[in-house]
């Protein structure tokens, strides 16, 4: 061990590196038989400190003839991203090369060669890049058993973003069938950015057992730059807006003072509409302009990647599928457009730019809208103390698990009470009863005691404490569906004659017709014709009118980001800022926001929560109301709701809501005197559960997740042997709607259905989020404002409420207009009234059907 020791300081000599204390601190960890977690900032050299451990045992291993002789992969590096496996690929092959010459890598991910295929499956690779869902893949075959079994280590990158998702879950479920497979292998995960790194070392080395793990850390503080793009002082920023395209050429003149950028966007419609706009002031070659996002095809994504390392490209304009662990030295600049709602996403993308151990980093933030300023300075003072998000993992979800044990059947079959064993070790499954583990066989074998006499329905069958596949066809179409990553109604944009460009929602080319033009690609598209799930197009001289724009685009801010807003716009409301104070670029932009919102109603303090009335003069008018936690929007989202809920318990009434990230607006169609609400009762802790159900179609919401559950436990399929194209997105829906209203009525407390009604609590009205939220408020101050006119903290929430109306006006021009109207001073205005008492004895009405008005496809 001490020569392959050598070896590897002389290899990090050659290259002038220096190694730091905690890479030095993973390399005797590692020697000494641990696992654990690594966590440092982006650009730091975690990859390195995984890497080292594992190269010299290596080293030392092939000294010895059954070293060399060794079948099978050594080592996994399983990684979240395509693009991030690919970059992880060739940032580790030129140190495996120069120390283990004799190891090959290879790529096992949708976009691996068929020579790093055959590698991996032929057990000539040692070291193999991994996704999850490939990982899975392979675990369903019954060579894994011989495959893995030389196994020496694992290595997950990014594991902070599979921790709060189900492909985290299914990522648990893997490593817990490898440790049975080869309990020797030592899990090492990697982490940048994240808030309770104990908790999400415990739950990735859970399958272990790890009774200490090594917890390694880089103490080594990492300048953060955060600089605010803003107008002058003086000039007018508007109270909403979300492209923020004002900004246009300051983004050009950043663009074109560095060798290369990349301008984050929060959204996919936004990348694209960004990408048209400079496209179309772009001064030099086009091909130096690009774009890049998740629904790009393959082909696309890569040649971006490539010219981007390579520094042939001025500009790329990127979502979230650049922000991951991938390495472009090339980048001198990051441009982040709006907030990004959360300090470990612009720690993460301001990392992208001159990645390189213990440079300094540097974000240019573009304001779109002035709370972006307060977002922007919230931000720069949680980052530099490193205070990050927490990422909560999830629990017994049933239809990975369901999908885990079809796969452990096709890996030559399953006996229950050791699978069971294996699978309480993982965190995700701890808890799991003996009553939910024969649900989940029952469901296996026959689907349901309503759908016994579907034979598509069973899939499973035991004999003699044996579980293997009902038959073949079932593994053919199990093997085609592993993964959580479900189908959302994807139709494939290609060229007539050409390749093809990826893939946009049914939703929206259903609304166009032939001959009509859209963005998509960063390039200007005529659709052709539309068949087999396939849009038929030609570039098209003619800037396009229409973007496409994705579902579950929506980045919601986090809480302490929002607390953290609301303390720096209290504090500069009450004492303006020093020309040297820390953020004063942008505290002193928002003061006369903030004298015009005191002015009109009141900047809350830490310890209140403001409620406005707004125009409230006459009686028989419905005045909106609104309410400001500053808790980000998806807690907004089931506060509003919850809100709404209760008023009409009170009164029997109609509301719309609309929510952005510091607060919520209810609009009754009724009027409601804000002094005479007991507003106490209204954010109550009891009866959360309960009002939150009533409140919606919670049925609906059930139906909604049961469609993506039923993929993933293989109820219903998305692809088809034999066919190309997928089932569409209205097919999907027809077969899951027909199950689920089968399942309602003839076995009403089948797990999936359990799970459907669980998911509808906490991913679709947020019920855990609601918790902790209300929580907080029943300790602050309620403040009743009742301004004549809209504040600048309320002119967003009720712009936003217009785009679900008709008009013949754009939006922009409608708030513009409006912007104006609301900014005129209004002599003598008075801007609060005395509360009165709540009146007792009143009996709640009926509650009326809360209403929701249109959202926008994308807030971006």
């Amino acid at each position: 061990m001490q020569r392959a020791a050598k070896r590897w300081r002389d290899w990090l000599k050659e290259q002038d590196i220096g190694a730091a204390v905690f890479q030095q601190q993973a390399w005797r960890a590692y020697a000494d038989g641990h696992s654990g977690l690594i966590s440092a900032p982006t650009g730091r050299g975690k990859t390195l400190a995984a890497l080292g451990g594992p190269l010299m045992q290596a080293m030392a291993e092939a000294e010895t003839p059954e070293g060399r002789a060794a079948h099978g992969p050594r080592m996994l590096w399983v990684t979240p991203l395509r693009a991030l496996a690919s970059d992880t690929r060739e940032r580790i092959t030129g140190p495996v090369a120069a120390v283990l010459p004799h190891w090959q890598v290879a790529m096992r991910t949708g976009d691996a060669t068929s020579r790093d295929k055959r590698l991996t499956d032929n057990g000539k690779a040692q070291l193999v890049v991994i996704t999850p869902e490939s990982l899975a893949l392979l675990l369903s075959h019954e060579r894994s058993r011989e495959q893995f079994s030389q196994l020496r280590c694992i290595v997950v990158d990014e594991w902070h973003e599979l921790l709060p998702s189900k492909r985290g879950v299914l990522l648990q479920l893997n490593l817990a069938r490898i440790q049975a497979l080869a309990p020797g292998a030592q899990v090492w995960g990697l982490s940048a950015t994240i808030g309770n790194l104990q908790e999400a070392s415990d739950v990735l080395l859970s399958a272990w057992q790890v009774k200490e793990p090594a917890l390694v850390q880089d103490m080594r503080p990492k300048p953060f730059h955060l600089h605010s793009i803003t107008p002058p002082l003086g000039t007018r920023m508007p109270w909403a807006g979300h492209l923020g395209l004002a900004n246009l050429g300051e983004v050009a003149k950043l663009v074109f003072s560095a060798p290369s950028t990349i301008v984050f966007t929060n959204t996919r419609a936004q990348a694209e509409l960004w990408h048209t706009a400079l496209a179309s002031i772009w001064p030099e070659d086009a091909d130096t302009l690009a774009i890049h996002h998740g629904s790009l095809d393959q082909g696309v994504r890569q040649s971006v990647e490539q010219r981007l390392r390579a520094g042939t490209l001025r500009c790329v304009v990127a979502t979230s599928s650049l922000d991951l662990g991938v390495d472009f030295p090339a980048v001198e600049r990051v441009i982040q457009i709006g907030g990004a709602r959360s300090v470990a996403r612009m720690v993460q993308r301001a990392g992208r730019a001159k990645h390189r151990p213990g440079a300094a980093v540097h974000v240019e933030a573009v304001a779109t809208q002035a709370m972006d300023l307060a977002e922007f300075a919230a931000v720069r003072e949680l980052a530099e103390a490193q205070v990050y998000e927490r990422r909560d993992p999830l629990r017994l979800c049933f239809d990975v698990l369901s999908q885990h044990a079809m796969s452990a059947a096709l890996a030559g079959g399953f006996r229950p009470p050791e699978l069971l064993a294996e699978v309480r070790r993982t965190a995700a499954f701890r808890d799991l009863s003996d009553a939910q583990w024969q649900s989940v066989l029952a469901f296996l074998q026959h689907g349901s005691d309503s759908l016994v006499q579907y034979p598509q329905y069973e899939r499973l069958h035991c004999e003699d404490g044996l579980c293997q596949p009902a038959n073949t066809g079932v593994v053919r179409m199990h093997r085609m569906s592993i993964g959580t990553i479900t189908a959302h109604g994807a139709v494939n944009v290609q060229y007539l004659r050409g390749a093809r460009l990826g893939s946009v929602e049914e939703a929206f080319i259903a609304r166009l017709s032939a001959g009509d033009v859209f963005n998509f690609a960063g390039r200007s598209l005529v659709l052709v014709r539309l068949e087999n799930q396939t849009a038929w197009v030609r570039r098209s001289a003619e800037v396009g009118l229409l973007t496409p724009a994705w579902a579950g685009s929506l980045m919601p801010m986090s809480s302490s980001l929002g607390e953290r807003m609301q303390q720096l716009l209290s504090t500069a409301a009450a004492s303006p800022a020093a020309d040297d104070a820390p953020h004063a670029r942008e505290l002193q932009w928002l003061q006369p926001l903030l004298q015009l919102q005191s002015q009109r109603s009141l900047v809350p303090g830490a310890d209140q929560l403001l409620i406005e009335q707004v125009g409230n003069n006459q009686a028989a008018k419905a005045a909106p109301l609104f309410v400001y936690p500053f808790a980000g929007r998806v807690a907004h989202e089931g506060l509003a709701v919850l809100i709404a809920t209760r008023l009409a318990h009170i009164q029997p009434n109609t509301f719309a809501w609309a929510c952005n990230e510091i607060g919520l607006m209810i609009q009754p169609t009724l009027p409601i005197d804000a002094n005479a609400v007991d507003w106490t009762e209204i954010f109550k802790l009891d009866g959360l559960d309960t009002d939150l159900r009533s409140a919606v179609n919670f049925s609906e919401l059930a139906r909604k997740r049961f469609k993506e559950i039923a993929q993933i436990a293989g109820l219903v399929q998305s692809k088809v042997p034999g066919k190309k194209s997928r089932a569409s997105d209205r097919q999907l829906q027809v077969s899951a709607s027909l199950l689920f209203d089968v399942l309602s009525k003839y076995d009403p407390e089948h797990l999936l259905l359990r799970q459907a009604r669980q998911e509808a609590l906490d991913q679709e009205l947020h019920l855990p989020t609601m918790q902790r939220l209300l929580g907080s408020m029943a300790v602050r101050q309620i403040a009743l404002r009742f301004p004549a006119k809209h504040t600048p903290f309320s002119f967003g929430l009720w712009a936003e409420s217009f785009r679900g109306q008709l008009s013949n006006e754009t939006w922009q021009d409608k708030v513009r207009r409006m912007a104006t109207q609301q900014e005129r001073q209004i002599p003598g205005e008075t801007t609060h009234r005395k509360a009165a008492p709540h009146p007792g004895g009143r009996k709640p009405g009926a509650a009326s059907r809360a209403r929701r008005p249109r959202q926008p496809e994308d807030s971006s």
